[in-house]
């Protein structure tokens, strides 16, 4: 006889299923060629069409450059330690908000759930918002930037406060600003990268990045059994979230420019 599954069980279970749901949906819906878009008018096809061959041959047109490149240019090593000290933030606050609300007190493990979705929420929003404008201006470097300093201030008044709604709000500011950065962050990869290096490149960005799943969490546990307090934490957070909004500018021009 099947053994029953636990209520933790059945939350993995519900998370799962709508993925796998959408996966199959996505394969036989999302179209392949701008061509077989029905959605698109006519017009709105070849305007497409023109613009990726476009940038094809540009991109055809420049430097070419080859796996080892990738591996050994500087400017992939610098997005990868960008990439892990936003996952480290991230990983951290996803891992330990509950039990930062948990400790507002007074709230039952329900109402922790509900609050707790408020800064993903506005982290949701924030995203889309910072994402579009990004893409207006044709700009990364700054949005980046800025979504960091925003997640920074965030996490440095969620470590001073005290009062649960104004600590809810500061956490809900630093979301915001971290999950904002990942929008233009993931742009820039691509600017310099074509073909194999830009495989090589990118994957070599997400594996060192997602470290930071290990990190941040484990940094962010250490700091709360030492201190008895989760605000050293998210002091240590708002530290690595500032490098995440320097490195960008440190780098200059990092975004636009072509690997020579």
């Amino acid at each position: 006889m099947a053994r029953r599954l636990s209520g933790w069980q059945w939350l993995f279970v519900a998370e799962g299923l709508p993925s796998i749901v959408l996966g199959v949906i996505v394969l036989f819906y999302l179209d392949d060629q701008p061509e077989q878009a029905r959605w698109l008018t006519p017009r709105e096809k070849n305007w497409l069409i023109e613009r990726l061959k476009k940038e094809r041959a540009e991109k055809e047109g420049g430097s070419r450059h080859t796996l080892g490149q990738a591996l050994a240019s500087g400017r992939v090593w610098l997005f990868s330690l960008l990439y892990f000290t936003m996952v480290v933030g991230a990983c951290a606050i996803s891992i330990w908000l509950p039990q930062i609300v948990k400790a507002f007190g007074g709230l039952s493990n329900l109402q922790v759930g509900f609050i707790s979705a408020i800064p993903f929420l506005a982290a949701a929003v924030a995203m889309v918002l910072v994402g579009r404008s990004s893409d207006a201006r044709g700009e990364r470097r700054w949005h980046a930037a800025g979504s960091a300093l925003a997640g920074t201030v965030g996490l440095l008044l969620s470590a001073w406060l005290s009062a649960p709604d104004a600590r809810l709000a500061a956490l809900t500011l630093a979301c915001a600003g971290l999950w904002a950065m990942f929008p233009p962050f993931w742009t820039m990869p691509a600017v310099f990268l074509s073909g194999t290096a830009a495989a090589a490149g990118i994957a070599v960005v997400n594996s060192v990045g997602n470290l930071g799943g290990f990190v941040g969490p484990y940094v962010m546990g250490f700091v709360r059994q030492t201190t008895g307090s989760f605000s050293g934490g998210l002091l240590a957070m708002a530290a690595m979230l500032l490098a995440a909004g320097l490195l960008p500018l440190w780098a200059g021009a990092l975004a636009r420019l072509k690997q020579n």
